[in-house]
């Protein structure tokens, strides 16, 4: 369904854009959304394994920042009436190259270049370790494309079950709120104001868009997520956007207790934004590690990414920080 709202402003929800969120959220999981696993149960997720098990040892191969890559497509792609098959044929219809720049997020030459050959393909993989924890995803990515959407298809297919529509039917009161919500949201701050409230920050890519999309989801496996080129797109946790829990809280304090980790935070919040290569010097760690500590901290919302080319930006999700400020407030004082 889709509402239009002020300036090009939509409200969208599409059940198939759900069970693309929660099949990635199994791929490669953050852990941060109990509400996916209630729905996909474990005897589900062990089925899976078993029957797709080259996939899931191929994202086992890649770090957690693919894990929404497929959505990068959306910007491209007709959000109205989403359908999975359609989706898929679509992406079917895309080159090796074109497919792997999106998904890779790098530029068209780039994959051109590591294309050519294994020893460049080799190359690649050493250039950028920080993303790959072995070879078999580039071999797979690269040497195998066709095979590996057709396989990531058939996945997600499977997540399209009548337990997950039952839930879905179940919250449609929910969704419809939130239509209300984005409704009076973007009337009275606008498009752009209103995305960086539900985010918690303030953009540094802004615009100008054609089209802003708003999606409250239930399955998505972080507290909110943007795509920008053209349009924007932003999906947002439609329960617990403003309804954080005590297993999310925890989750955060265990990150914040590690030195580095808390040092990090303090730094983003210093600079307003740093990308990676500016952390790592600021922290004197390598950028794989800092990568690392990035991909905790974001799993548990305390930071943002924002992409500026082909540079990843972090800054402080100060709206995560302040509901588990209110969850301590509320509990202990």
């Amino acid at each position: 369904m889709q509402e239009q709202l002020e300036n090009h402003a939509f409200f969208e929800y599409e059940k198939d854009i759900e069970y693309l969120l929660a099949s990635m959220e199994i791929l490669a999981p953050y852990q941060v959304n109990p509400k996916i696993r209630q729905v996909y149960d474990e005897d589900f997720v062990l089925r899976l394994k078993g029957k797709y098990p080259l996939l899931f040892e191929l994202y086992g191969s890649l770090s957690k920042e693919f894990s929404t890559s497929f959505l990068e497509f959306l910007l491209e792609y007709k959000i109205k009436d989403f359908r999975l098959e359609d989706f898929f044929a679509y992406l079917k219809t895309l080159s090796p190259t074109k497919f792997l720049a999106v998904f890779l997020d790098e530029q068209e030459q780039v994959i051109c270049d590591a294309m050519i050959s294994e020893e460049r393909q080799v190359a690649y993989y050493q250039k950028n370790k920080e993303r790959f924890l072995h070879f078999y995803g580039i071999e797979v990515l690269f040497q195998k494309t066709e095979w590996f959407i057709a396989l990531v298809e058939k996945y997600v297919l499977e997540f399209r079950t009548e337990k997950a529509q039952q839930y879905l039917n179940q919250h449609t009161e929910v969704i419809q709120e939130w239509e209300k919500r984005v409704l009076e949201g973007t009337k009275k701050e606008g498009s752009l104001s209103y995305s960086e409230s539900i985010m918690g920050k303030s953009f540094f890519n802004r615009g100008p868009y054609e089209n802003f999309y708003f999606m409250a989801s239930l399955f998505i496996p972080m507290m909110a997520c943007r795509w920008f080129g053209k349009d924007q797109i932003l999906i947002f946790d439609g329960i617990r956007w403003d309804k954080p829990d005590d297993h999310k809280l925890s989750d955060a304090l265990k990150m914040m207790s590690d030195r580095t980790r808390y040092r990090i935070l303090v730094l983003l919040k210093e600079h307003k934004r740093l990308n990676g290569v500016e952390l790592s010097e600021k922290m004197k760690l390598s950028t794989s590690t800092v990568s690392h500590h990035m991909s905790q901290l974001k799993s548990c919302g305390l930071v943002h990414e924002e992409s500026a080319g082909s540079t990843k930006y972090y800054s402080v999700n100060e709206l995560s920080i302040k509901n588990y400020l209110h969850i301590l407030e509320k509990t202990f004082l």
